[in-house]
């Protein structure tokens, strides 16, 4: 049974969400993550080539995620929120890290890569629908937590951390389906 502060949390979650992704333009993304994807597309060698190139990319957004749901986990947990420039600070360091972890594991990654594109005999349109998922899941995730400190939401640090994480997952995802369905990317 979800506690009254469960569900306050609940609510400026959505809230917080739903003005990030209605301020966010979907065409905008679009044309960032198809610049990129063309990016990809055209310094590859074959089409292995160009989805091991995306997959690496959306290796380095997972990462990123578990480094987020910890840093919310051992900041939030504390019952304060951490600043803005702390936010983006530890983030920075995590992304250099996660970078060098992602290049140390590339053969791991890319072998894995290889026996998920036969199993799932894996097209262009998922590798890159499930690129440009993962590419504005990103950028939601940091904006959210860098709204959420910035307004000294102390609501997110009340309640219990791992229902909050779930709370913010879901309505990650949701929106970030919301602004991915939107596009037309090839």
């Amino acid at each position: 049974m979800m506690t009254a502060v469960q569900k306050d949390i609940a609510t400026y979650v959505e809230k917080a969400l739903f003005l990030l992704s209605s301020k966010a333009d979907p065409q905008k993304f679009q044309t960032m993550i198809q610049q990129n994807i063309n990016d990809k597309r055209e310094s590859s060698t074959s089409t292995i080539d160009f989805y091991d190139r995306l997959m690496l990319n959306m290796a380095y957004f997972v990462e990123n995620k578990m480094a987020w749901t910890e840093l919310v986990r051992s900041t939030f947990n504390g019952g304060e929120l951490p600043t803005v420039s702390y936010i983006e600070n530890e983030l920075m360091v995590h992304q250099m890290q996660i970078r060098n972890s992602v290049a140390e594991k590339m053969d791991d990654y890319t072998k894995a890569f290889h026996q998920q594109y036969e199993t799932l005999k894996v097209e262009d349109e998922d590798v890159i629908y499930d690129y440009a998922y993962a590419s504005v899941e990103h950028a939601l995730r940091v904006d959210f937590l860098t709204l959420v400190c910035a307004n000294k939401a102390t609501i997110l640090a009340q309640g219990n951390i791992d229902e909050t994480l779930k709370t913010m997952d879901g309505y990650v995802a949701y929106f970030t389906d919301q602004i991915v369905n939107k596009m037309t990317l090839s």
